[in-house]
């Protein structure tokens, strides 16, 4: 039947699509340098501070990564998310007894504070 014989219909179609929820990504911070467990960032702000923090409050072995500082398997990064690869956490008096603190932890907590009072005594050094 020639194309100009049929007669042109005008038809209402209603669709219902199903559009999907935005798809939300995880975003892995990657850090490839091991963080303060005082203020958890990779160059502290304020060595002082965290110097004084690190010096007054108890600090053991982190209980996500064991304090060894490395992700768990089967997550995203390099370094564990809750103490930033610095192995240790912060604990309250109450909690933890000076008894209670693993040898490993003691280590790393006096390499830490040896770091830190170096940067602070460079700094002073230059103030002055």
């Amino acid at each position: 039947m020639p194309a100009s014989l049929i007669a042109s219909q005008s038809v209402n179609v209603s669709v219902r699509l199903s559009i999907p929820e935005p798809v939300r990504s995880t975003v892995a911070r990657v850090v490839r340098v091991r963080s303060c467990p005082a203020c958890c960032e990779t160059q502290c702000p304020d060595p002082a501070e965290c110097l004084h923090f690190l010096t007054t409050h108890p600090w053991d072995d982190c209980d996500s990564c064991t304090g060894n500082g490395w992700v768990g398997a089967g997550s995203h990064g390099l370094y564990c998310v809750d103490c930033g690869g610095s192995g240790l956490m912060e604990y309250t008096a109450a909690s933890l007894g000076t008894e209670d603190i693993s040898d490993r932890a003691k280590h790393r907590h006096a390499a830490h504070i040896e770091r830190l009072t170096v940067k602070v005594s460079d700094a002073v050094a230059v103030a002055a």
